[in-house]
């Protein structure tokens, strides 16, 4: 048995009784439990008197939300990679200064964005429709996984965009072209990064 689940009987077992929180945390605290430790054992037991005490929700993972959500996301950054192409190739086509093959990353880029747009669509409207009628998909530990992944990548995109803004800044090669070229990152990676983030301070309590 781990040794998380010997603590969590401990904690149930001490509270059926009739220990209190203060008295359990002293004599864990005092075994040599962190406090971290301790209070994630007891997060995991209501505070309301019953007997016996009553667990909490914990966090799920199953395959299919695996499958979901990964899905979801492959899906998310192969259609934000190819729409910042598309963008980037147009931005090149206003200044002029394709090599007479520029069509070809946009006419590419958009046969996938046909592709992902509606099928990214059809999975998260999909999902939401399953979180609104039932709450407790929210507590999915593979749906959390992967939003602060995705949350990730949009941060270390927009962290290395500016790094190469900086850099044209510095050498002097901060052109116009850069410049909208490096907008259109920016602004893509951060609605991703927006959506998401309101996403998690929207979801119901876990």
């Amino acid at each position: 048995m781990a040794q998380r689940d010997e603590l969590s009987i401990f904690v149930r077992d001490a509270l059926a009784a009739g220990k209190s929180r203060a008295e359990i945390t002293a004599a864990l605290t005092h075994a040599g439990w962190r406090s971290a430790e301790v209070q994630d054992a007891l997060n995991g037991w209501d505070e309301m008197p019953f007997s016996p005490p009553i667990p909490r929700p914990v966090a799920t993972v199953s395959a299919r939300d695996f499958f979901t959500y990964a899905l979801t996301f492959c899906v998310l950054i192969l259609g934000a990679f190819n729409l910042v192409v598309v963008l980037q190739a147009l931005v090149d086509v206003v200044f002029a200064t394709g090599d007479g093959g520029s069509d070809r990353p946009i006419r590419w880029g958009v046969a996938v964005l046909i592709v992902t747009g509606p099928m990214y669509l059809w999975l998260t409207l999909r999902e939401r429709r399953k979180l609104a009628r039932d709450p407790a998909l929210y507590r999915s530990a593979i749906r959390k996984w992967m939003i602060y992944i995705g949350l990730l990548l949009a941060a270390l995109t927009m962290l290395g965009d500016s790094i190469a803004t900086i850099y044209a800044l510095l050498t002097g090669d901060l052109t116009a072209q850069f410049m909208l070229k490096a907008l259109v990152v920016l602004v893509v990676a951060g609605g991703i990064f927006a959506y998401y983030l309101r996403d998690l301070r929207e979801e119901a309590p876990a």
